[in-house]
């Protein structure tokens, strides 16, 4: 700007002279003005001897001429915006400035959520595997430990003569929590929101029902859903102008109750400060394995008591009313060694043949199973059971095994209505959720041998959509 304060001035004193003829000063007035402000210039300048060869002066010129000089790099914009064209390209320009605005705003936004998750810590969210072993991060770990010092805090069952001070690790507790001091005596302390995700992937690691189920979210804590009967209407031969017969899907409304599982992990007081994360990792593991051992149990032997409430796949299959896709070994039969390769070739042969189109039909056995199946392999004959090895699964005539831990093992006593093993396409059972996992310390509940409690509860049901989708092979009852 100070490059061009002559042409600003006289632009300032043209429009003082028109703002003074609009205001009814006589137009000689005005024009003497600025004549007078031209001379003024001429006066000033330092060559005056040339003030007659020109209207400007020459430090005018000079501005002038660095302007022009300046404008000829724009000379390949002026010429795109002649014509219609270019002028419909400058009314658009609001519209892209505003569009531009948006995204800005839009990306100073994930800048602000990223910068905010740096400083949290928490940018991994993912559960990590180590030599086999699933890992939460190190983040969740804290949480974890975070909540246990923030019960021992409020239970006042911190040992300071061993341990210290708990001011330490009170501080760092309230950093891994993100709650203040203050907050920590009013009401139980959860587990951080972004932390549970993890928690239910580890559940996914460890439980089988969970991973090859249907995992349906409640809206409600009791849902009414369809759930296809046994047997389908078959399209047949129409008639010449003849009448076309209704075929109707066979369905049955069934009522989904989410129901209360957990229960709590007693921990004792002592703990190290070194020791934070190798502690929150066990209480993620344990806590994990514990879902994902009662949603098996649930999913695959519920037997509709008090202790599950819900029929599970096998008991289910065995129910008077699902009879066709059970197996039952004849009387006398109670032992897993009783078995034949015939006994799981049959069970096979009863679930819905839609099981064996999708591709998703497979074995469910308990791990030591293994030792029965490997008696089905014949010398001279195609090896019928494979081990799984290189990450493939193991096999039984070519289907898929996935292991089951709670499944009947192998034992050569008896085990009379055991299930031994399970065949279909689980996809069709649901794995209902109400809400997601809290892990949230109890009160006092081992105060009499100065303990903490955590305490881990989820909502959870199990459904058949499909009752024919599974098969079962069970042991006699004598």
């Amino acid at each position: 700007m100070k490059r061009y304060k002559n042409l600003i001035g006289l632009l300032l004193v043209i429009m003082l002279a028109v703002a003074l003829f609009n205001l009814g000063v006589s137009s000689p007035v005005c024009f003497a003005l600025v004549a007078c402000w031209q001379l003024i210039q001429f006066a000033r300048s330092r060559r005056p001897g040339y003030c007659f060869t020109t209207a400007l002066s020459p430090e005018q010129l000079k501005e002038w001429d660095d302007l022009m000089k300046g404008m000829k790099s724009y000379d390949s914009i002026f010429k795109e915006l002649a014509g219609d064209a270019g002028w419909a390209k400058i009314k658009q320009l609001p519209d892209l400035l505003k569009t531009e605005q948006t995204r800005n705003d839009e990306l100073a936004a994930e800048v602000k959520k990223l910068k905010k998750q740096l400083l949290l810590r928490r940018g991994d969210t993912g559960v990590r595997w180590v030599r086999g072993v699933p890992f939460v991060t190190d983040e969740c770990a804290l949480a974890f430990t975070g909540i246990y010092i923030a019960c021992c805090f409020r239970q006042d069952k911190w040992d300071a003569k061993r341990l210290g001070e708990p001011e330490g690790a009170l501080a760092k507790a309230c950093d891994y929590l993100g709650v203040t001091k203050a907050a920590l005596t009013s009401a139980d302390i959860p587990l951080p929101t972004i932390y549970v995700p993890q928690v239910v992937e580890l559940v996914y690691q460890y439980g089988q029902y969970r991973q090859y189920a249907t995992v349906f979210p409640l809206g409600a804590g009791t849902v009414n859903l369809p759930q296809l009967k046994v047997g389908e209407d078959a399209f047949g031969l129409i008639a010449t102008s003849g009448g076309v017969t209704e075929r109707k899907v066979a369905a049955t409304n069934v009522t989904h109750t989410a129901q209360k599982v957990g229960g709590i992990v007693r921990i004792p007081t002592e703990i190290e400060e070194d020791t934070f994360i190798p502690l929150g990792q066990f209480l993620a593991r344990y806590i994990a394995r514990r879902f994902a051992h009662f949603e098996d149990m649930m999913g695959f032997l519920g037997d509709n008591t008090a202790t599950y409430n819900r029929y599970g796949v096998g008991p289910y299959v065995a129910a008077a009313a699902n009879t066709p896709q059970l197996q039952l070994l004849a009387n006398g039969k109670t032992k897993p060694t009783d078995a034949v390769l015939n006994d799981f070739r049959v069970m096979r042969a009863k679930v819905n043949p839609a099981v064996f189109q999708t591709g998703n039909g497979a074995y469910y056995m308990n791990p030591t199973m293994d030792a029965l199946l490997c008696t089905f392999n014949t010398i001279g004959s195609p090896q019928i059971y494979v081990r799984g090895q290189g990450g493939a699964p193991a096999t039984l005539d070519g289907f898929p095994i996935r292991w089951v831990g709670v499944m009947q093992p192998y034992v050569e006593t008896a085990t009379a209505s055991a299930f031994l093993a399970l065949f279909g396409d689980l996809s069709y059972w649901f794995l209902d959720e109400r809400g997601a996992p809290r892990v949230e310390t109890s009160r006092e509940v081992y105060f009499a041998t100065d303990e903490i409690g955590m305490r881990a509860l989820e909502r959870i049901d199990v459904e058949a959509m499909a009752p024919d989708a599974m098969a079962a092979l069970q042991l006699a009852a004598q």
